[in-house]
C-alpha cells in the first residue's frame, strides 16, 4: 500500500467523521477564542528584571544600590546596553528593563530612571504602574540624587483578552495531539496485521502525522477568523493581533509534530490500547501545567521556573505570542525554532525507535 493510498485513506475516513472534526477544528478554537474575553485581570507574583546603564558615565559600583532596592519585589539582572534588554524583554527573558541614570550618587542632582515594559505582556504591564510608584519611593529614599521614575510601554498595547489568545491556540495544539491522534490511531489496531503486511506501520504514522500537520492549519484559520469577527462585533480590540504569524505558524506545526510523535510513540508501545490512551491523557495535562502556559515563568518558585524553562513548550508558547501580538520576525526566534525543530525530529526518532521495537518482539 503506497503512501498516496494511506493518504487517501485518511481523507475518506475524515468524511466519515466529518462532525468530530468539525467540533476540534472549528467550533473548538472559535469557542477558546471567545472565551478569552471573559478574562480580565491577573496578579503577578515575581518577575526579572533587567537593569541597564543609561550612559557610558554609569558604573557597575551604580547599579548595585538599584539591584539591592529592586531585589525585594524583583529579580534583577544586570544587562550590558537597552538595546539587548528589549531583546530579552521580546522573547520573554525579562519582563520589564530599568534604565539607570549617571550621577545618581551626588545630591540635590536630578536623576531620571526609565521603566521599559512590554504592551503585550499584561499580566505584568497593568500591576507595573504600581510597582513602578513603589520603586521611585524606594529608589528616591535610598540615593542621595532626586530620583523620578519614566514608566515607558513599548510595543503593542493589548489586554489579557488578546493576551490569552495565543495560549488557548496552542492548548488546542496540545489537546489534539494527545488526543485525538492517539484516538484516531487506535482505530487501526483491528487492521494493524494487514497494514503491516501490506505496508509498514512507518508508513501508516507517516501518512496520519502528514494529515494531521496539514489539518493543523485549520484551527489557525479558525482562530484568525474569530479574531476578526470579535474584534468587529465586540467592544473588546484584537487590533494587530493575527494567528497567521510566520513565526507563530511554524512553532505551532513543529510543536504539533513533536507532541504527535510522542503520542504516536506511546501508543506503540502500549499496542494502541486504552493504556496509552490514558498515559496520553496524563502527559497532556504534565506538559499543559508545566509549560508556563499562562502566568510568565518569572512568577514561579526557583524550582519550577527551572522546570518550566527545560520544557521545549515553554518557548513554544512564546514564539506564537511574540509573533501573534508583538509581530516579531521569524530571526527574533531563530535559534528556538531551530531547537523545536530539533525537538521534533528526536520525537520522531523516539517513534522510529518505538515501531522497531514492536516489529521485533511481535
Amino acid at each position: 500500500m503506497s503512501l498516496r493510498s494511506l493518504l487517501r485513506k485518511e481523507v475518506y475516513w475524515s468524511r466519515r467523521n466529518a462532525l468530530a472534526l468539525l467540533l476540534v477544528l472549528l467550533l473548538l478554537p472559535t469557542a477558546f477564542a471567545a472565551s478569552s474575553v471573559l478574562f480580565q485581570d491577573v496578579i503577578p507574583r515575581d518577575t526579572p528584571v533587567a537593569v541597564v546603564p543609561q550612559s557610558d558615565d554609569v558604573g557597575e559600583l551604580d547599579l548595585v544600590p538599584v539591584h539591592v532596592g529592586m531585589g525585594t519585589y524583583s529579580d534583577p539582572v544586570s544587562v550590558d546596553s537597552t538595546e539587548a534588554a528589549l531583546r530579552q524583554l521580546e522573547r520573554e527573558q525579562v519582563y520589564a528593563v530599568v534604565e539607570v541614570p549617571p550621577n545618581i550618587d551626588r545630591s540635590g542632582t536630578d536623576a531620571t530612571f526609565r521603566l521599559y515594559v512590554d504592551g503585550t505582556m499584561v499580566p505584568f504591564k497593568e500591576p507595573s504602574a504600581t510597582i513602578a510608584s513603589i520603586m521611585e519611593d524606594r529608589l528616591d529614599a535610598a540615593l542621595a540624587a532626586d530620583v523620578t521614575l519614566e514608566r515607558v510601554v513599548v510595543g503593542n498595547d493589548h489586554d489579557l483578552s488578546a493576551y490569552l489568545l495565543p495560549i488557548a491556540l496552542v492548548a488546542l495544539i496540545m489537546l489534539f495531539a494527545f488526543t485525538y491522534v492517539p484516538y484516531n490511531l487506535a482505530q487501526e489496531s483491528v487492521v494493524m496485521d494487514r497494514i503491516r503486511l501490506e505496508s509498514s506501520l512507518e508508513a501508516l504514522v507517516g501518512a496520519k502525522l502528514i494529515f494531521f500537520t496539514a489539518l493543523m492549519l485549520v484551527p489557525i484559520v479558525a482562530f484568525q477568523g474569530a479574531v476578526v469577527g470579535i474584534d468587529a462585533a465586540a467592544s473588546v480590540s484584537f487590533e494587530h493581533v493575527t494567528a497567521l504569524a510566520p513565526g507563530a505558524v511554524l512553532a505551532l506545526l513543529l510543536t504539533f509534530v513533536a507532541l504527535a510523535a510522542l503520542s504516536m510513540a506511546v501508543m506503540v508501545l502500549t499496542r494502541f490500547g486504552t493504556t496509552g490512551r490514558f498515559v496520553n491523557v496524563v502527559l497532556l495535562m504534565a506538559v499543559a501545567g508545566f509549560s508556563g502556559l499562562a502566568y510568565p515563568v518569572g512568577y514561579f518558585s526557583p524550582v519550577r521556573k527551572a522546570i518550566v524553562r527545560a520544557m521545549p513548550t515553554h518557548y513554544a508558547t512564546i514564539v506564537p505570542r511574540s509573533s501573534m501580538l508583538r509581530g516579531s520576525s521569524l530571526a527574533t526566534f531563530a535559534d528556538w525554532l531551530l531547537g523545536l525543530a530539533a525537538v521534533a525530529l528526536v520525537a520522531l526518532l523516539v517513534l522510529e525507535l518505538t515501531i522497531a521495537y514492536d516489529r521485533r518482539w511481535r
